[in-house]
């Protein structure tokens, strides 16, 4: 397909988000993959940090919400299922590289029976939860779509949003607080559906064309982040980082994430060369997510065991750390794709056509 016809098949809002989510995953890591979680919470560089975290922690529900939005329509079926078989080609072929490099880089010694279990489990890539999570969302996509499509109205849509809301969001964030779960709490056993609450909250969007005002929603989205950076501080002092403001569900995560949807999701351009990186970013995001494990791995045993001397100094070396795993992800996922291309070259339609859909 030329660059050309695929730009014009492509939302360039829907790409925008997509590729910052992706990054931001990668941003998310940096925290993981250092120090961060396991030195006390003093001084103005670890505030700053938290804002960091905070700030990238919407890339995974952006994902989700972006599935709502492009896959509400869709109904059960051959080509559907038939699709996902893409996605776990790419995880076990990402899978198989995580091997190789644990094998011969890191020097871990398993069995061939192990190995095939680590991947059939998901954790021979330490990155693949969210392929997990997929596949089950995937299945059902169908039967939520049914929920979805046969109620009548807005004022449905609404009550199955705040009952989402309210069985997975709000017991997210208020039964996280230290001391007021004491005092009350939230219905908390449907919390970890969260990614269908953020599901339906995409479709929504999409159903009703959602307009916001873009300053107000970016003075929000940032005012949201001090308010989620300033109670995990309150509640972090005198020891390691608290995550007193909850997980991907939380009802403040949830707010941040709809308020950046808002803001881009209905962009357009006609610089063709912005839309091109956008979207070339895109449709190779899934791999950059699974190959980053493996860049990840390999960049940070390097900076860990030569460059780290705090977490204060090695804030510092964020933006070169994520990039450099950004970039070598990016260039394995471009040449996978472009092999594929040229493998299956009479697939290109629908290749072109599920890449703008639910994959990360």
């Amino acid at each position: 397909m030329e660059i050309g016809e695929m730009l014009m098949k492509r939302s360039f809002g829907l790409d925008i988000i997509r590729a910052f989510a992706v990054l931001f995953v990668l941003c998310t890591h940096f925290f993981l993959n250092t120090e961060f979680y396991k030195v006390p919470f003093t001084g103005g560089s670890m505030l700053i940090q938290a804002f960091l975290r905070w700030m990238f922690i919407i890339c995974v529900p952006l994902f989700m919400m972006l599935t709502g939005y492009l896959q509400v329509k869709k109904e059960a079926g051959s080509n559907y299922y038939e699709n996902l078989t893409s996605v776990l080609g790419i995880y076990i072929l990402y899978s198989v590289l995580a091997i190789l490099v644990r094998v011969l880089y890191f020097k871990e010694q398993e069995t061939l029976i192990v190995w095939l279990s680590d991947i059939i489990g998901f954790r021979a890539n330490g990155y693949s939860w969210y392929i997990n999570m997929y596949i089950g969302l995937y299945l059902l996509i169908p039967f939520l779509n049914i929920v979805f499509n046969n109620l009548k109205n807005q004022r449905e849509h609404r009550r199955l949003l705040f009952t989402m809301i309210f069985i997975t969001a709000l017991p997210g964030f208020f039964n996280n607080i230290p001391g007021y779960i004491n005092i009350f709490r939230f219905p908390d056993w449907w919390m970890t559906l969260y990614p269908i609450t953020y599901y339906f909250l995409g479709a929504y969007i999409r159903e009703y064309k959602i307009k916001i005002n873009k300053t107000v929603a970016g003075i929000l989205l940032i005012a949201t982040i001090l308010v989620e950076t300033i109670i995990s501080a309150f509640f972090s002092r005198g020891r390691n980082f608290y995550n007193a403001v909850g997980d991907y569900g939380s009802i403040l995560i949830l707010i941040q994430t709809a308020l950046f949807f808002l803001i881009f999701y209905d962009i357009e351009t006609d610089k063709k060369h912005i839309k091109t990186v956008f979207s070339v970013i895109s449709i190779i995001s899934l791999d950059i997510y699974l190959c980053s494990y493996i860049s990840d791995r390999v960049i940070y045993d390097y900076v860990i065991n030569n460059i780290y001397v705090s977490q204060q100094q090695i804030v510092y070396y964020f933006i070169p750390i994520v990039m450099a795993s950004f970039v070598i992800a990016g260039i394995v996922g471009l040449i996978r794709y472009k092999i594929n291309d040229i493998i299956f070259i009479k697939d290109k339609a629908r290749t072109a056509k599920f890449d703008n859909s639910i994959k990360l």
